[in-house]
């Protein structure tokens, strides 16, 4: 009977985009309001829906696809990403605490680990996969609800995971960068795990393609001010170069 409630809160929730509680108490025919914020907390937990102050939000509707499918991007600015990459794993620290974002540009760096004691901590499951090879590394996966389009972990789950452990390192991804908004990701619950990582790590170093730049996605995720070190494989508009050194963030560049 639960899940078939559910089941139907989700389905009335994702036709309409968003759902307020008398809404979804009518559509349960009198529940009351503790078993019906039972049922939102567990939709969110399964990463179905996020809850409002007034009633609940369909991811789809937060979530929308603008990141475009992950075997696509895997293809794109080939050469870029793993200039980025041979520059970033000489950053890759063995005995420290390491976090790897999802995304392809990171890949390119966790193919290049070798076999040695790295304790890794990621939100990408192909990146995890990856890492499970080296017989020396420790790879742990954040878990939660896992994204076709960017084959990343995000959601309450992971927030709660990346809350508990800590990180020195971070390898971070991007999916657009402008001096306006900053550093942007398409989806809403991987820019909140983006985030709380950002928020507990020691170091941020950002590995951008300049593909990315003056391309803005709806979620903010950091500033120029949050990042210690940007790694790209060209050098930066003149205008983004100066608020780097300003924000004193180090670039390096994967060609020089």
């Amino acid at each position: 009977m639960n899940n078939s409630r559910r089941t139907k809160i989700k389905d009335y929730i994702d036709s309409r985009g968003e759902a307020t509680v008398s809404e979804l108490l009518n559509l349960c025919g009198g529940c009351s309001n503790m078993t019906l914020w039972r049922d939102l907390k567990q939709l969110e937990e399964e990463g179905s829906i996020r809850r409002t102050r007034g009633g609940a939000i369909s991811l789809r509707l937060i979530q929308p696809d603008t990141e475009g499918l992950y075997i696509r991007r895997a293809k794109e600015n080939i050469a870029a990403k793993r200039a980025i990459a041979r520059k970033a794993v000489s950053l890759v620290s063995t005995g420290h605490s390491v976090f790897m974002d999802a995304g392809s540009t990171v890949m390119e760096l966790a193919r290049l680990l070798t076999d040695n004691h790295y304790t890794v901590i990621t939100s990408g499951a192909n990146i995890a996969i990856e890492l499970s090879q080296l017989r020396s590394c420790n790879a742990i996966c954040v878990g939660g609800q896992l994204s076709a389009n960017t084959l990343s972990f995000s959601g309450p789950h992971a927030d709660a995971f990346i809350n508990s452990v800590n990180i020195e390192t971070a390898f971070m991804a991007t999916s657009g960068f402008s001096l306006k908004s900053g550093f942007t990701s398409g989806s809403f619950t991987e820019h909140e795990l983006k985030r709380s990582v950002i928020a507990k790590a020691e170091q941020v170093i950002m590995l951008m393609d300049s593909s990315k730049l003056q391309r803005n996605l709806p979620f903010t995720f950091a500033t120029l001010s949050d990042i210690d070190v940007i790694i790209t494989e060209a050098p930066l508009p003149e205008d983004i170069a100066r608020a780097a050194e300003q924000a004193h963030v180090r670039i390096i560049i994967a060609n020089d």
